[in-house]
């Protein structure tokens, strides 16, 4: 099977948590039903971040493929630079951060597989949290 990145699919998330995810292969993919992952890119303006969250049933690897970043994951913070990447195991709190000036590009898998409709979900559900805070 071939695959294409296309920005026309991105997820847009809105401040404050402000990012695009592109799903790239994920679970419900009709030519490929059963698979065991997923993969999307996801990518941070300069200055944008992710909110800091744990996936309760999935393991998440993330390889930032270009810019330049602050990364924790399970409590500690470590300099996200390019070929490097971090793993988060069910239940392991993470977070990503763009400290440069361009975009921050990350790849993400997922195993098990999600779908694009629950990064949506998860996304907005984080962003409306952080709203209703305020």
């Amino acid at each position: 099977m071939f695959y294409k990145y296309d920005k026309a699919n991105s997820i847009v998330v809105p401040a404050p948590f402000r990012r695009d995810i592109t799903p790239v292969f994920m679970k419900g993919d009709p030519s490929h039903p059963n698979c065991s992952f997923s993969i999307h890119l996801t990518e941070w303006p300069a200055g944008c971040e992710i909110d800091l969250h744990a996936h309760p049933d999935a393991t998440e690897a993330m390889y930032l493929m270009s810019g330049k970043g602050e990364c924790m994951i399970n409590g500690e913070t470590h300099e996200f630079l390019p070929d490097t990447m971090i793993v988060a195991p069910p239940g392991v709190d993470h977070r990503i951060r763009n400290t440069g000036d361009e975009l921050l590009r990350v790849l993400c898998v997922f195993s098990p597989a999600v779908s694009g409709e629950d990064l949506r979900a998860r996304a907005m559900a984080a962003v409306e949290a952080e709203e209703n805070k305020e």
